[in-house]
């Protein structure tokens, strides 16, 4: 299962569109965190998952989507809803409520993958507006269920690898 995961893009879909057209032929699955600041009708949404941030014009979209890839549930939040600042709190109840072992969010523009009892919560950044570096971050997460792992690999906005953002973890159930 490989899954491409981008947040706060703020209105801009040159770097959606680009990396799209990049992955497109190898991704299971495509999750966007919120902030897009675009309409619902965007073309854009016939691939991506989204859910609302607090920075969205359009109503439609939901504060929270569950999905699944290859038998995986996953929660999609932005996370301005869920405290995201302070702690995971909210989110791990959510996620537990759902079944779901992966948590991806955005809100803080702050690029970073934490791990609590077995959940991952996954901030693929910000691609215009990050908070912690220069240039805008993604990622590419892939699960290999032969060995069991998943690897969230970043990559800036330009497409070059972010080492010391990515990380490979052993999957434990």
């Amino acid at each position: 299962m490989k899954l491409v995961i981008i947040s706060d893009n703020h209105g801009d879909t040159y770097y959606m569109e680009e990396i799209r057209s990049i992955y497109e032929k190898e991704v299971t699955g495509w999750i966007h965190c919120g902030d897009s600041e675009l309409l619902e009708d965007n073309p854009l949404w016939q691939h991506y998952k989204t859910v609302a941030g607090n920075m969205d014009i359009a109503d439609g979209f939901k504060l929270e989507q569950i999905v699944e890839f290859d038998g995986k549930k996953c929660l999609i939040a932005h996370g301005h809803r869920h405290a995201v600042r302070r702690s995971f709190a909210d989110l791990k109840k959510r996620a537990i409520e759902e079944g779901c072992r992966f948590v991806f969010y955005g809100h803080t523009h702050i690029a970073r993958v934490d791990v609590e009892d077995g959940i991952f919560f996954v901030n693929p950044g910000s691609i215009m507006q990050p908070r912690d570096r220069a240039m805008g971050t993604y990622i590419v997460m892939d699960m290999d269920t032969e060995t069991q792992t998943v690897s969230f690999n970043y990559f800036d906005r330009n497409h070059n690898p972010v080492e010391e953002l990515s990380e490979t973890f052993k999957m434990t159930d």
